[in-house]
């Protein structure tokens, strides 16, 4: 909130833009240095003045008139340092609520969310986690920032592999553990095929299937093509497999509280991408070969739209969909949420869509990120090699639940298990890989999820043992400032600015570690200062209740639950 007042006061002077200040203004290393600092660097060229003599005529002109925000502006070396009114911070911090952090940046602007998206008929396994609980974030931020966000799970119902499976549901369903446990049932089905198929495709995305062309892939391609033809008997069986899949699923979502706005497959698309392929054609866009297959030449290649036969790919899908959406929605901005493995995929279909003439491609984007490995084991559905993300998630439970039960102390096993993982994977920069590893992500110490989730129990704690009613009525008095209460109050003002720069570059990690670096600072102040009784403690049970706000907004974005006791 403060450095709002030092960038007014830095755009009246400098000229520059408010965004370009945002950037600019940053917090120094040492605190002798200021509370805020702007680098003088950037009006060298156009002042064509050293850095150092900016700094110096800039403190002159803005010393004149300091609001009541700034206590003074000092020029040191090529940087102007801004030292804020620590005792008005305080009495602001102090009084903030639960909308804190909230702002109306958006403007009910409509935002789709691509996220998750599993292939029916296949379980959902860890190398799903990432897109799921990303794109859950995602939405929290541009929400909580009064955009009009849409999450869709965009399902793979179509393609190779549910040929594969109609397939071997004819051949070796077993209906009982359908029943029981389709989740199971439906990849056995699949890894059987696979065995019988004996692919010597690499491990990849489930179009490179498609290259191998023996006698069990010529059945799959030949049930797939009835499917789309509209054969009663492969739909049946089709419908059936997504019945169970969307069971399965929703198990997972239930766990993680993960929802969507809308739920769609992508065969619902093919019929609307294939009238945009003919448009294309028409109007010399796209070009047609006598096998049925249409390419368009997009960043100098030759990209396939359509299929021999005419028959929908990927690509026919996602330009019917991203059509339909705007058609839909008249969206502001559409993300996609993929490893980064798509990234060429993406890249294409953006092309093509402003190729054919849709003006919406420019405001999409795709985030592509990294995996989300346990050990060295590569995953790959075709050979069994999963890893169940419903498995890991309420193994991951019970471990919570006998840490809790080892620390003595209480806490529900689910929000600190789900918590856990979700922290973990939202603590790294979506592009780099993330090491799954239990002892790290459900340790109460360090960077982690339930250290954070115990330092807001823990504030809870101080709270209820001083009788709320004295708190609520006695008026806080701020006086001077200890060094941990300065630090706190200093990193609460930050948090507005945190989720801008969070929900800007689509990244959850700039809150998570925010939230670490706060609940330190927490700990720091607990150790070092009493509240209850001491003379100064309807003030710290106020800055208590400030930090606890502040944490709560943080890991709300994260998708994480706070405890009152743990």
């Amino acid at each position: 909130m403060f450095k709002e007042n030092v960038i007014e006061l830095l755009r009246n002077e400098t000229k520059l833009k408010p965004e370009v200040l945002l950037k600019l203004v940053e917090v120094p290393p040492k605190l002798e240095l200021g509370d805020f600092a702007f680098p003088c660097f950037i009006l060298s060229k156009k002042l064509k003045k050293a850095p150092n003599q900016i700094a110096s005529i800039l403190v002159e002109k803005l010393s004149k008139d300091l609001p009541k925000q700034i206590d003074r502006v000092v020029a040191t070396g090529s940087y102007v340092n801004f030292f804020v009114n620590k005792l008005l911070m305080a009495k602001k911090i102090i009084k903030i609520n639960s909308n804190y952090g909230k702002t109306n940046v958006g403007k009910k602007k409509k935002v789709i969310i691509d996220f998750s998206a599993p292939n029916v008929g296949k379980p959902m396994h860890v190398g799903h986690i990432r897109s799921t609980i990303l794109g859950d974030s995602i939405i929290r931020m541009y929400d909580f920032l009064n955009y009009n966000p849409v999450g869709i799970n965009y399902l793979g119902d179509i393609g190779l592999h549910i040929g594969k499976l109609i397939v071997a549901y004819e051949l070796w369903l077993d209906k009982d553990q359908l029943k029981k446990d389709p989740v199971n049932e439906l990849l056995r089905l699949y890894v059987k095929f696979c065995d019988k198929e004996k692919s010597t495709v690499q491990v990849g995305t489930d179009e490179e299937d498609e290259f191998s062309n023996n006698e069990w892939t010529l059945k799959a391609k030949e049930k797939l093509k009835q499917l789309e033809l509209g054969d009663k008997k492969a739909h049946k069986i089709w419908s059936d497999i997504q019945k169970y899949s969307r069971k399965g699923f929703d198990k997972v979502y239930d766990l993680l509280k993960v929802n969507f706005h809308e739920t769609v497959g992508q065969s619902l698309f093919s019929n609307k991408g294939k009238q945009i392929i003919t448009q294309a054609i028409l109007s010399g866009h796209a070009k047609a070969e006598p096998s049925g297959a249409v390419f368009v030449e997009s960043h100098g290649k030759n990209k396939y739209i359509l299929r021999t036969g005419k028959i929908a790919s990927y690509m026919t899908q996602d330009l019917g969909a991203a059509v339909t959406r705007f058609e839909k929605h008249k969206f502001e901005e559409m993300i996609y949420l993929t490893d980064y493995r798509q990234i060429d995929h993406f890249n294409h279909l953006f092309n093509i869509l402003e190729l054919f003439g849709y003006t919406f491609a420019k405001n999409c984007k795709h985030l592509g990120f990294g995996n989300v490995k346990f050990g060295k084991e590569i995953l790959a559905t075709r050979k069994g090699k999963v890893i169940l993300l419903e498995s890991v998630l309420k193994k991951t439970i019970e471990k919570a639940r006998e840490g809790i039960d080892k620390r003595g102390t209480k806490g529900d096993p689910k929000k600190v298990g789900v918590g856990a993982i979700k922290y973990i994977v939202l603590k790294n920069e979506p592009q780099r890989d993330v090491q799954f590893s239990w002892s790290e992500a459900l340790n109460f110490e360090g960077n982690t999820g339930p250290y954070l989730q115990y330092s807001y129990a823990r504030a809870s704690s101080i709270i209820r043992k001083a009788k709320k009613e004295n708190f609520n009525k006695v008026a806080p008095k701020v006086k001077d400032l200890t060094t941990e209460e300065i630090a706190l109050v200093k990193k609460i003002d930050n948090f507005p600015e945190i989720v801008l720069r969070a929900a800007k570059s689509l990244n959850p990690a700039i809150i998570a570690n925010y939230a670490y670096e706060l609940a330190k600072l927490f700990n720091e102040f607990y150790h070092n200062n009493h509240v209850i009784g001491d003379p100064r403690e309807a003030f710290r049970l106020y800055l208590l209740e400030a930090f606890r706000t502040t944490l709560q907004n943080s890991l709300h974005l994260l998708g994480i639950e706070v405890m009152e006791e743990m």
